[in-house]
Parts: C-alpha cells; sequence; structure tokens
C-alpha cells in the first residue's frame, strides 16, 4: 500500500518530468525557427547589436534633446556611409585575393609537401583528409572558404543590399524604443510593470556597456592590424584588418584565427620564412596586449564566459546560421547570459555558463 508521501514523491518527480520535456520541446521548436528564419533573423540580430554597440551616442543625443527622427537619420545616414565604404574597399580586396587562389592553393601543396614527408603522408592523402575536412563544415551549411571569397568577390552591389536590410531593421528598431516602456505599462498595468521596466534597463546597461566597449575594441585591434600590415608591405591589409575586426568578437580562437591568414600570405608572397615569422610576431603582439593588458582594463570581468560554453556557442551558432552565425555566437551568447543574470530565475543557469 503506497503512503501519502509516496504519493506526493511520485506526483513531484512526474510535475518535473513534465516541466523539462516542456523546456526541451521549446529548445526544438526554437532551434527549427531560427535555422529556417535565418534569412531574416540573421539581419535582425546583426542590428540589434548595431543598435546595442550604439548606445552611448544614441544616449548622448538623447540627453542633447535631439529629436528622435534625426538621431535614426544621423545614425542610419552614418552606418550606410560607412558600410559603403568600407564594403568597396573589403570587396576590392576580396575579389584581387579570390583571383589569386588558385596559386596560394598551389604555393601551399609546394610547402606542405615538405612537412608531408616528416609525418609520412603523401599528397594524395593528404588532400583526402583535407577533401574529408572541407565536407565536413559543407554538410554542416559551412561553406568553404573558396566558395565563401567567391560568393563576397561576386557582387559588392549585392553586399550592399543585404545591408540595407540591417540598416532598415535598425531604424525601426530605434524607432520603436521610447515608447516601448509606456507601452509596458500600458499592458501590464503601472504596479506589474515598474519591476518589467528596471529588469529590461538593466539589461539594456549591461549588453551596451559590452557591446559598446567590445566594438570599440575590435576596431582599434582591427586597425591596428591594417597599420601593421601596410607597413610591413603585406598584400590584402585592409581584408586581413576587417577580418580581426571581426573575429575579435570570438575569445581566444578567434585572435589565433585572425593571425593565420596574413602569415600564410607573406610566405606564399615573399617566400621567406623570416617575414613571415616577423608579421606573426607582430601580429601575435598586437593580439596579446590588446586583449590581455586593454580589453581587462578596460572591460573589467568582461565576458566571464567558460571556455566550453564558448566552444558550445561557437558550433551551435554556427550550425544554425552559418559563417554569420559563428561571428555572431559569442556577442549573442553573451548578451543572453548577461540578460540572465539580471533576472532572478534564471541567474543559476546564468551562473553554470559563468568562467569563474
Amino acid at each position: 500500500m503506497v503512503d501519502g508521501k509516496s504519493e506526493n514523491i511520485v506526483a513531484v518527480s512526474g510535475s518535473k518530468a513534465v516541466v523539462w520535456a516542456a523546456w526541451l520541446m521549446v529548445g526544438v521548436l526554437s532551434t527549427i525557427i531560427l535555422k529556417t528564419l535565418g534569412f531574416l533573423l540573421v539581419p535582425l540580430s546583426i542590428a540589434l547589436l548595431f543598435v546595442y554597440a550604439l548606445g552611448v551616442p544614441l544616449n548622448l543625443m538623447k540627453k542633447l534633446k535631439v529629436p528622435n527622427g534625426l538621431r535614426i537619420i544621423l545614425v542610419v545616414g552614418g552606418i550606410l556611409g560607412v558600410l559603403y565604404l568600407l564594403g568597396r574597399l573589403v570587396s576590392i580586396n576580396v575579389r584581387e585575393f579570390h583571383e589569386q587562389l588558385p596559386h596560394f592553393e598551389l604555393m601551399f601543396w609546394q610547402y606542405a609537401s615538405q612537412l608531408l614527408d616528416f609525418a609520412g603522408l603523401t599528397e594524395p592523402e593528404a588532400r583526402e583528409i583535407y577533401t574529408s575536412f572541407i565536407d565536413s563544415f559543407s554538410q554542416a551549411d559551412f561553406k568553404p572558404v573558396g566558395v565563401l571569397v567567391k560568393n563576397i568577390s561576386g557582387s559588392f552591389l549585392s553586399f550592399l543590399g543585404n545591408s540595407i536590410w540591417v540598416v532598415l531593421f535598425m531604424a525601426f528598431i530605434m524607432a520603436g524604443s521610447d515608447g516601448f516602456s509606456q507601452k509596458i505599462i500600458e499592458a501590464f498595468g503601472k504596479k506589474k510593470a515598474g519591476p518589467i521596466n528596471d529588469a529590461r534597463e538593466r539589461i539594456n546597461t549591461a549588453v551596451q556597456h559590452y557591446l559598446g566597449l567590445k566594438t570599440l575594441i575590435s576596431a582599434c585591434t582591427g586597425f591596428l592590424v591594417f597599420v601593421a600590415l601596410l607597413l610591413l608591405g603585406v598584400h590584402f591589409a585592409m581584408l586581413w584588418g576587417v577580418l580581426a575586426f571581426l573575429l575579435n568578437f570570438i575569445p581566444n580562437i578567434g585572435s589565433l584565427i585572425a593571425v593565420l591568414p596574413p602569415v600564410a600570405i607573406t610566405l606564399f608572397q615573399t617566400g621567406s620564412f623570416g617575414k613571415a615569422i616577423a608579421v606573426a610576431c607582430v601580429l601575435t603582439g598586437i593580439q596579446l596586449v590588446v586583449g590581455n593588458v586593454v580589453e581587462p582594463k578596460v572591460m573589467g570581468n568582461g565576458l566571464n564566459l567558460s571556455p566550453l560554453v564558448v566552444l558550445l556557442s561557437l558550433l551551435f551558432w554556427g550550425w544554425v546560421w552559418g559563417i554569420p552565425g559563428m561571428l555572431l555566437s559569442v556577442p549573442l551568447t553573451a548578451a543572453f547570459k548577461i540578460g540572465m543574470e539580471q533576472v532572478e530565475a534564471t541567474k543559476p543557469l546564468a551562473r553554470m555558463m559563468s568562467s569563474r
């Protein structure tokens, strides 16, 4: 005969199982929606991150009582101008890089053949390993480098057309942001809306602080890389500077990936191991100083994400949205974690994601 206490334990266990099953179903459905609507959600996510990153100038203009419409025009005009100039320069570099890609691939196998002898591998065996590696990326919706570069170099107008979606989303987000607090009050009532608006304000402040400083630091990193490579006479300096800016949003592995292409290009360009090592030392020095000296002082604790969470977020967002997802993975995960830290119910999960 089962007593009342046992029945209560079974009932509680059953209710927990139902809750976990419900959360699992929500996670699966959310992932399907994210992957299916990637064409829409990727530019929306980029627009949101831009709005947060530009929080300081937007708040300054708001304090100076610049009208909302004028603020939107100034920000959108500035973003369009930067995208046009940067996109034009990068597109030219990418097109030239794609034209020389067969030559670089030939040079790569020439240098690789010397190393393969030490490993006891033949070139066909190494090519088979390389092909299998690239195929695994293709099956996961990651485009191989050659295909990606070819698509990017195809049309500058195509790049500009895709960027306009981001700018449009930014304009509508900024247009509706001022009255959002009042809408919450109207929807939930003044008493319930107070805590909701307080939590929203804390989340906005925390995310703005992180993304604003991270964007500034990444821009400084990209500029230093560009100037250093330009002075060293390395081809496609603008392209590698932009790559360093983007990859700086991915901690640890991002800085390593950003160093490798210009070092390889230097070797293929000059055939000098000495110059390639010099370029590697300069770029590594920039990444170390910015990443280990400047960034901790400016950002304090920074991301506070465990390395495992960074890796898993990179794999997950890369699988969902491809290359754009990989670039957005850490900012999105950091934003979610910062948001969860502000809400009492999700604080335990945020602590589990922390590195300390």
